[in-house]
């Protein structure tokens, strides 16, 4: 308690706005300040600005000298030829910016009068008005000038009340879905195919995940609001985005979406994530092809600009299949990548101890989507 408070500089300001989840809490705020469409007759307030224009000048002119002296440019003529220029130049915006404030902001400013005339109608108040008990009081803009400010778009999510706390992370239904196309041999609910988690692979390795099958290039989207963590590559000329995800009632954890196709991805570490936003779409797992390969299973695909031809993975049944794999941290070994999801030492999985199962969320956002319970 005895330290000073906290300090929130134009600085902070600057660096939060270049980052996307820091710029959408600022976007938050409630901000209450002077309109830019109020203004004394002497514009005090714009004229401010003036003097921004010599700490610009004298900046260009040290920036100006540092070149010259880098080049070798001593001679004084040839200095004081450059810095002339400088001077010119800002003369000439100088002499915009008056002509700005004269001819546009001037005219624009409005709000003095407005509110002046909304103070002289309250005076002239009608004895019928007067006589109206529940007539609310008409609201005026401010003498002063100030009003609070709100972003609309910002302003959203205050009047929606989501009582969904997951989804699921496909806007379809996957198509090994239960009533789905391969839903019979290789359905995501259940735990006797290759799709399930620990679900056996090469080498005693265990599945860490569930895998979503679906067709080319679904749409892959947050279960719920997070933040990026990591995005890089993964198996197969595939990518993955690390989210760690939170939710209304206060569950934290970590979800690596696995197998996306890399071209298609539409944020970066660091980006703030709302429930529903589009990470990417779902990728195609691809090897180089080889002499045995059919011609018939070898396709032409972009990969990094440039055209391969190369053998799709997973076919089935002479489907080409795209994929979600999906998997869960609890967050019991840290709500951040300090340790890495990927531990080759940790058998079988070869992931950090807290992998989980991620079934029971899969099915919650199932439910919460579609409106039914998976098979």
């Amino acid at each position: 308690k005895d330290l000073p408070p906290p300090t929130f500089t134009d600085r902070d300001l600057k660096e939060g706005l270049r980052r996307s989840w820091t710029a959408e809490q600022i976007g938050h705020l409630l901000v209450k300040y002077e309109s830019e469409w109020y203004a004394d007759e002497g514009l005090s307030k714009w004229n401010e600005v003036d003097e921004l224009f010599e700490e610009e000048k004298q900046q260009q002119k040290a920036l100006i000298e540092a070149g010259l002296d880098k080049l070798g440019i001593t001679l004084p003529y040839q200095r004081d030829f450059a810095m002339k220029k400088v001077d010119e130049a800002h003369e000439h915006v100088k002499s915009n910016w008056q002509l700005e404030k004269e001819e546009r902001i001037k005219p624009s400013l409005w709000w003095k009068k407005v509110a002046q005339a909304q103070a002289q109608n309250q005076n002239q108040t009608t004895s019928t008005e007067q006589s109206e008990a529940n007539t609310p009081k008409q609201s005026n803009l401010s003498a002063d000038g100030k009003a609070w400010f709100i972003h609309p778009n910002a302003m959203v999510d205050y009047f929606n009340i989501r009582n969904t706390e997951i989804i699921f992370p496909l806007k379809v239904k996957p198509i090994n879905n239960f009533d789905m196309q391969f839903g019979k041999n290789f359905n995501w609910t259940k735990n006797n195919n290759q799709t399930a988690f620990s679900s056996s692979r090469n080498g005693g390795r265990k599945h860490g995940g569930r895998d979503l099958y679906t067709e080319p290039k679904e749409d892959i989207i947050a279960v719920s609001d997070g933040v990026v963590l990591k995005i890089n590559e993964f198996y197969c000329y595939t990518h993955q985005i690390t989210v760690k995800h939170h939710t209304n009632s206060g569950r934290q954890f970590i979800i690596r979406y696995g197998e996306v196709d890399k071209e298609s991805i539409k944020v970066k570490a660091g980006d703030f994530v709302k429930q529903g936003t589009v990470l990417a779409k779902t990728g195609l797992l691809l090897r180089n092809v080889r002499a045995t390969d059919p011609q018939s299973r070898i396709i032409e695909v972009n990969i990094d600009g440039e055209s391969k031809k190369m053998t799709p993975l997973m076919v089935i049944n002479g489907k080409i299949i795209y994929m979600l794999h999906l998997e869960y941290y609890s967050g019991n070994s840290g709500l951040d990548l300090k340790k890495s999801l990927t531990d080759k030492s940790k058998k079988p999985y070869e992931r950090r101890d807290d992998l989980t199962d991620p079934i029971e969320l899969l099915k919650e956002g199932y439910s919460n989507s579609f409106g039914a319970d998976p098979e």
